[in-house]
């Protein structure tokens, strides 16, 4: 393969990214929905722990693709409002998603989700 077809397939435009990002929120919008102030509404009240956890990360990585009033870092009480799971479980919660990878830790209580781990879970969400 020449090396101007390799550069076309690997280096994309802002129109290719923005296609992805389409179809990752119209993948999140199935369960949940972000507030002009951040709150994220998750549709599926029985969804276990880690799985909010997880969705409200990816709903704010996602929010903050579209808006820069919001921000992909979740501190630990936006979790908790978003959730409303009690700040001990979900510090214990929020640390297991650390070491599954699927995000890090910004900072002392603020976590951000990495984004090549967005649309996995995504569809294992859809899938379920």
């Amino acid at each position: 393969m020449a090396i101007e077809e390799l550069r076309k397939k690997f280096i994309v435009s802002d129109d290719v990214l923005k296609a992805r990002i389409e179809s990752l929120i119209e993948k999140a919008l199935n369960h949940c929905l972000v507030a002009e102030d951040g709150l994220v509404h998750i549709s599926d009240k029985t969804l276990p722990a880690k799985d909010k956890i997880k969705l409200v990360l990816v709903a704010r990585v996602l929010a903050a693709q579209l808006d820069e009033k919001f921000a992909s870092d979740v501190p630990l009480d936006d979790l908790v409002r978003s959730t409303g799971i009690e700040p001990n479980q979900l510090r214990a919660r929020a640390n297991e998603v650390v070491r599954e990878r699927f995000a890090r830790s910004v900072r002392r209580g603020v976590y951000s989700a990495n984004p090549h781990k967005i649309e996995p879970f995504l569809d294992s969400l859809s899938n379920a």
